[in-house]
């Protein structure tokens, strides 16, 4: 920071805001914190490090500006850019609690982005790391705050970072770091794609080890130094991880060796293999041994909200997959299953290419019930009007999803999927996919 002893804006009282308000305190820095919110909780937890004279909530303008030569921005934020620009323009000093980790922190750090999969890649490698007697955690985007980790004491910490944290971020000190996949996401934030896809990349500003997605054409492979890829086509030497199939049954491979097979491990789907193919590519990159890295997956289990079967009744698979909050993970989804879905959509729309649903719509879709406030847009969008019903909420979505099964398992005597996969945010009904999903539980297990 430019000027030690001047006082700092904190902008943002979220998760990320008050673990910057507890570092500053800690270390004895004067601070005030702004807020857009002005019906703010003030919990005790907040109260515990800030004084309520230095919380201001509402509106917030460029005057402010004047009063601060240090700003520490929130990622979940989004800033008018005239406010930002006022900062740039009057040569204020701009951080994000990502930039003081990077200052601070002194233990390995590896570091994951993309628009689909980090959190499960991030979850995997600190289940791996951690049954390989390594003292791991993960935060950042999950978990806890990057500045929290700093006080945790491990050898490795992994950083699970979003476009939003990345944006105004400089740059992450990190000895390995992935970019899962990238596919349009957030164009509501970030305007247009090219500069999500920028925004994504600056992960490798800094890195060690950079691993590659091979088959994602929106990663820039030509720009990069790296040695190790994973991929879902079968891998062609020992520097790539990749998905082969073999009497049927899908198997991981490390060049031409087989790893393990898709029953080996407790994840459902493709999508999940090639997870783990990240966290092979990653972890070898360390040194790590890929016996030891394999033995490890295979005790690693589904996270909540992530292709969850939490619930299973005679030949009814319930599946929670509310963290798909785009179409491109709801293909994951559709995909990953064999056949006889019934699959709940809905939500919030994104600005997103939701025409690419017709393309997976195929027999094994069975029903498709769409809910919230995208649902008059969505049965514009579905072509096979026949399969389409449209109901309010979620509630009334798992009504009509118990019927259909019903329905199903009477005429054909199968096993059915019934996949809460919505293609959309959250924000027209809840406060968080995980919100979205808990209430998606909740109905289904009542």
């Amino acid at each position: 920071m430019k000027k030690n002893n001047s006082r700092i804006a904190i902008i943002g009282l979220g998760k990320t805001g008050l673990s910057v308000a507890k570092y500053l305190k800690i270390n004895s820095k004067n601070f005030d914190v702004y807020d857009t919110r002005k019906d703010l909780f003030i919990s005790k937890e907040i109260k515990k490090y800030i004084n309520k004279k230095n919380i201001f909530l509402g509106n917030f303008n460029k005057n402010i500006v004047a009063n601060y030569e240090n700003f520490i921005i929130s990622p979940g934020l989004k800033l008018k850019k005239d406010f930002i620009n006022e900062i740039i323009k009057k040569n204020k000093n701009i951080e994000t609690d990502i930039d003081i980790y990077n200052k601070e922190n002194s233990c390995k750090t590896i570091c994951v982005t993309g628009s689909n999969g980090k959190t499960t890649v991030t979850s995997m490698l600190e289940h791996i790391i951690a049954g390989l007697g390594k003292k791991v955690k993960a935060g950042g985007n999950i978990g806890l705050p990057a500045l929290e980790l700093l006080d945790q004491d491990c050898e490795y910490n992994i950083l699970e970072l979003s476009s939003f944290q990345l944006e105004m971020t400089r740059k992450i000190n990190c000895i390995a770091a992935t970019i899962t996949n990238i596919t349009p996401d957030h164009l509501d934030r970030h305007d247009t794609f090219n500069n999500y896809i920028k925004i994504k990349h600056k992960i490798f500003n800094n890195t060690k080890n950079i691993i590659i997605n091979r088959e994602d054409m929106n990663i820039l492979k030509e720009n990069y130094k790296y040695k190790y890829t994973f991929g879902g086509n079968k891998p062609k030497n020992n520097n790539e991880f990749g998905i082969s199939i073999k009497k049927g049954k899908k198997y991981i491979f490390h060049g031409d060796k087989e790893l393990l097979s898709e029953d080996q491990i407790q994840l459902i789907g493709k999508h999940n293999l090639i997870n783990a193919c990240t966290c092979l590519c990653i972890l070898c990159s360390l040194k790590f041994d890929v016996k030891d890295i394999v033995n490890q997956i295979k005790s690693f289990l589904p996270l909540e909200h992530r292709m969850e079967n939490f619930y299973n009744s005679g030949k009814v698979r319930w599946i929670n997959d509310s963290k798909a909050t785009n179409i491109d993970s709801t293909i994951s989804a559709i995909n990953s299953l064999e056949e006889n879905i019934i699959l709940i959509l809905g939500g919030k729309l994104k600005k997103d290419n939701y025409d690419k649903l017709n393309n997976v719509i195929t027999n094994k879709v069975r029903q498709i019930i769409i809910y919230g406030e995208s649902r008059d847009t969505l049965e514009e969008i579905i072509k096979e009007k026949d399969k389409v019903s449209k109901v309010i909420n979620i509630e009334d979505a798992v009504n009509k999803a118990k019927y259909f099964a019903q329905k199903l398992i009477k005429d054909h005597k199968c096993l059915v999927y019934i996949l809460l996969s919505p293609a959309c945010s959250s924000y027209d009904m809840f406060e968080s996919y995980e919100e979205r999903g808990l209430y998606f539980k909740k109905c289904v297990l009542e």
